[in-house]
């Protein structure tokens, strides 16, 4: 990079506002040692920051003699983005730069119709928002997204699927269009590992496996503290891992996927079965609210389920650990936050299924993360490409 100041100049400030982001608040002297630039350059370009009031600082530091160092964080006011999950409730949050909240809200979504009328929907939402917050359209930085995935291979009952419609676009391309300010998508599963990254776990281990358990079942790699993302931005397909030969259909066109066993939907679809094997056709409409309140009222066939399904995404946790040998593995989503016995057994045979002893202890821990990390995952995307994108 040798004659190209401008570009080394960029990336010197990204790299500062990244550890920044992350390590609030530090000193000039941490930045310096941190990235391994000289104090001078650092100072310079925290003062053009200053300036621009990307940074601002927040009262002094310790010292082991002399001046007390000043600390600096991110400046949260400086600009605001949207971060949305988009599920069988989609939910959208209105955040500062430091990714605290600021307002939310809970659109209901009819998802038969497709994504597009989706993100019309959202994009609608998304205005009335920020003209509830007083926010000239100069202020909102982005808007991050996190989908269920995209353009993925189909089979045809694909229309059976809360995927509809996804299989065959372009979220980037189809969504753009209709907000007036930059969209970033991300899939649902890594959205919530970037939360769990920057909110959670992510703060004790900087390696590690994150299972999202909720409509469907997917997964995200960190490593070393950054998300991995694979050759064309597909990696983390947890939940298409075959885990049954010949097993149940799956909307991508394999069969015995382990979404199939252990997504919301597959849970709800398998209590019914076994209803309407029992008692016939006259049945409730039956959801994962439905599943976990007979749970809770002690329906000993929906706890068979639940530990069943335990059971098989064990299974599909030790085949993870048995490859990537990562320092934890995380369970996060709607499953992971309401059905402690599914987790447990999920911890269970996962543990007696790892191969090396040396990692036969791996954690398996629930997430840290609350009702809305998808959509705070989501946020923190558009926060990061907002920085990158600062020349």
């Amino acid at each position: 990079m040798r004659g190209n100041p401008p570009l080394i100049r960029k990336i010197n400030r990204q790299s500062i506002l990244r550890v920044i982001e992350k390590e609030f608040p530090l000193s000039r002297t941490e930045l310096s040692r941190r990235i391994g630039l000289s104090l001078p350059s650092v100072s310079r370009i925290v003062d053009s920051l200053l300036e621009e009031k990307l940074l601002r600082e927040v009262g002094k530091g310790d010292s082991s003699g002399g001046r007390r160092p000043l600390l600096l964080e991110i400046n949260a006011d400086h600009r605001y983005v949207f971060g949305a999950e988009i599920s069988r409730a989609t939910s959208l949050v209105l955040c500062d730069l430091s990714g605290t909240i600021q307002d939310r809200t809970t659109v209901v979504p009819d998802i038969s119709r497709g994504p597009l009328s989706l993100a019309s929907q959202l994009s609608l939402e998304v205005e009335r928002m920020r003209e509830k917050a007083s926010l000239p359209r100069e202020m909102i930085a982005g808007v991050g997204v996190g989908t269920p995935g995209y353009l993925f291979k189909s089979a045809e009952h694909i229309t059976q699927s809360p995927f509809f419609g996804w299989h065959s676009i372009d979220a980037e391309e189809e969504f753009s269009p209709l907000f007036p300010y930059p969209v970033f998508i991300e899939n649902v599963a890594r959205a919530s590992t970037l939360a769990e990254m920057i909110f959670g776990w992510g703060r004790e281990y900087k390696t590690f496996f994150y299972v999202y358990l909720d409509w469907g079942t997917g997964g995200g790699m960190v490593y070393k503290g950054e998300m991995v993302r694979g050759r064309n931005r597909a990696s983390g397909e947890f939940g298409h891992m075959v885990i049954e030969r010949d097993g149940i259909p799956c909307y991508c066109g394999n069969r015995g996927c382990l979404e199939q066993y252990t997504s919301t939907s597959a849970l709800s679809r398998e209590v019914k079965k076994r209803l309407q094997k029992r008692d016939g056709n006259a049945l409730p409409e039956i959801d994962f609210d439905w599943v976990m309140q007979a749970y809770e009222a002690g329906n000993p066939m929906v706890r068979d389920v639940l530990v069943e399904a335990g059971m098989m995404l064990g299974k599909g946790i030790a085949n993870v650990v048995n490859v990537l040998n990562p320092e934890a593995v995380i369970l996060g989503g709607e499953i992971s936050r309401r059905c402690p016995i599914y987790c447990e057994e999920a911890q269970s045979v996962a543990h007696e299924h790892i191969f090396s002893l040396g990692a036969s202890d791996t954690p398996i821990l629930r997430s840290k993360g609350e009702v809305d990390t998808v959509a705070l995952g989501a946020a923190r995307q558009a926060i990061t490409s907002y920085f990158e994108t600062l020349v």
